[in-house]
C-alpha cells in the first residue's frame, strides 16, 4: 500500500541541494557545508545529524527555499516513515490529543465551574448554519471568548473534535486522515454552511491540509481575525479605552502558511487599539515556534528538555524586543509562553490578542493565566516526566467514535 504523503509535496527535481533551508533556518542555523549535507541525506532517506531531531516543523524553510521545494514536507515525510517503523517514545502519550488523560484534559478538569460550563455549552450537536470553531487551544483558554468582538457567534466544538494539527506537524499522517474523516461526519451532523476560525492552525488545516486526505467539507471556511479588524475599521466595534505602550508578537507557525497579509492583521489590530508593534529579531515567516514544537520530532516525543530549550529561545526573542506586552494570536502560544514565563520570568506579561482588544473595548479582563500555566506545568511533572527515561514505545490508538448528542 502506498504511504500517505503530506498535503504539499517536496519537489526533488527543483531542489539544487543548496542547503539554504537549513543554513538560514531560525532554529538550526547550520554552517553551509553541514546544511548541504543534511538536505542531501534527508532526500536520500538517510539518518541526519541535526534536522530529524531538531526541526520544529515551523514551515520557515518552505519560504526560505529559493526554488519553493517545500523542505518542511520532506521532513514530515521522513518523520512519518520513522513513526511507522518505530512508533513514539511512551512519553508522547501525554500529548496525544485523543487520550483521555492528556495535557489539555488535565487542565480542563481543573478549571473553574463557569469555564467548564462554557465549554459544555459548545458541545451542542444540534444543526447550526454558522459557527465559530474554537479549536483545542481555545477550549483550554475559554475565557478569551468572553468579548463583544465575538458577540452573536455560536461556538461549537470539543476536544473530541480537534483538527489534528499536532498530528500533521509530527508527520503522523494516518492520524490526520482519521481526523479528517471524523470531522467530515461531525460537520455533516451540524449541517453547517460556514465555519469561522480564530485559530490559525485550524484555518490552515481546514483550508489546506484536511481536504488532501479525501474528505469533502461542503462549507465555507473563514478566518475570523480579519473580520474583527474589518469591524474595528467600520466602527461596528468601538474602542473606548485606547491602550498605551508597545507590544511584540509571538508569530503563529501557521500564520506563515496563511501569508503575509494574514500576519499583518494582528499587527493592525494592535495599532488600532493604541499599541506600537515592536518586531522581534526573528519574525514573521522566519519566526521561532513558541516552544511546544521543540518536542514534535519522533526522536524527541515531547522530551521535556527539548520543549524547555525551544521555549527559552522564544522567551529570549520576546525579551530582546523590549516591549511592554508579549502578544499571541494563537491560544496555544499564549499558554506555552505563559508556562515558560512561570519558570523564566524574563519577559513582560503574555496576553492573547483578544484580551487586549477586550481591554480597548472597555470590557473587564480577568486574565487567569498564572494558575493555568501552573496547572499545565504540574500536569507535565506529574504525568509525563516519570516516563521521560522509559524505553517503551507508543502508537496512537484508534480514535474513538463519539456519537452526536
Amino acid at each position: 500500500m502506498e504511504l500517505l504523503k503530506p498535503a504539499k509535496q517536496f519537489n526533488d527535481e527543483a531542489c539544487t541541494r543548496c542547503g539554504l533551508c537549513f543554513s538560514e533556518c531560525p532554529v538550526m542555523n547550520l554552517p553551509a557545508k553541514a546544511a548541504k549535507e543534511e538536505i542531501r541525506r534527508l532526500i536520500a532517506g538517510e539518518t541526519t545529524r541535526h534536522v530529524l531531531r531538531k526541526c520544529t516543523s515551523c514551515f520557515a524553510c518552505d519560504y526560505i527555499c529559493p526554488e519553493t521545494c517545500n523542505p518542511t514536507e520532506l521532513v514530515l515525510q521522513r518523520w512519518h516513515e520513522q513513526y511507522l517503523s518505530k512508533g513514539l517514545p511512551i512519553r508522547a502519550r501525554y500529548y496525544s490529543p485523543h487520550e483521555k488523560l492528556n495535557f489539555r484534559t488535565y487542565v480542563v478538569s481543573r478549571m473553574p465551574a463557569k469555564e467548564r460550563e462554557l465549554i459544555r455549552s459548545w458541545a451542542d450537536h444540534s444543526p447550526c448554519e454558522e459557527i465559530l470553531y474554537p479549536g483545542c487551544n481555545i477550549i483550554t483558554a475559554p475565557f478569551i471568548t468572553r468579548t463583544r468582538a465575538l458577540e452573536g457567534m455560536e461556538i461549537r466544538g470539543t476536544l473530541d473534535y480537534c483538527c489534528g494539527e499536532t498530528y500533521y506537524r509530527m508527520g503522523l499522517l494516518e492520524e490526520v486522515q482519521k481526523v479528517a474523516r471524523r470531522l467530515e461526519r461531525y460537520f455533516q451532523t451540524l449541517r453547517v454552511k460556514r465555519v469561522n476560525l480564530l485559530c490559525t492552525a485550524g484555518c490552515n488545516m481546514f483550508m489546506n491540509v484536511l481536504p488532501a486526505y479525501g474528505v469533502n467539507f461542503d462549507f465555507e471556511v473563514r478566518p475570523y481575525l480579519p473580520v474583527i479588524l474589518s469591524k474595528l475599521k467600520s466602527g461596528e466595534l468601538t474602542v473606548t479605552r485606547r491602550l498605551h505602550g508597545t507590544a511584540t508578537i509571538q508569530e503563529s507557525c501557521y500564520g506563515k502558511q496563511l501569508g503575509e497579509e494574514y500576519m499583518d492583521v494582528p499587527r493592525r489590530i494592535l495599532e488600532f487599539i493604541g499599541l506600537e508593534v515592536v518586531e522581534q529579531k526573528k519574525r514573521r515567516r522566519r519566526a521561532l515556534c513558541c516552544g511546544i514544537a521543540g518536542g514534535f520530532s519522533p526522536g524527541s516525543g515531547y522530551h521535556i528538555m527539548d520543549i524547555t530549550r525551544a521555549t527559552w529561545k522564544s522567551l529570549m526573542q520576546a525579551r530582546g524586543a523590549g516591549a511592554d506586552y508579549t502578544v499571541g494570536y494563537c491560544a496555544g502560544c499564549l499558554q506555552m509562553l505563559s508556562v515558560g514565563r512561570l519558570i523564566f520570568p524574563i519577559i513582560p506579561p503574555v496576553y492573547h490578542l483578544l484580551e487586549l482588544l477586550s481591554m480597548a473595548l472597555g470590557e473587564k479582563v480577568e486574565h487567569p493565566m498564572k494558575w493555568r500555566a501552573s496547572a499545565f506545568l504540574w500536569g507535565v511533572l506529574r504525568n509525563q516526566l516519570p516516563l521521560t527515561l522509559s524505553r517503551k514505545r507508543y502508537r496512537i490508538p484508534e480514535i474513538p467514535v463519539v456519537p452526536p448528542r
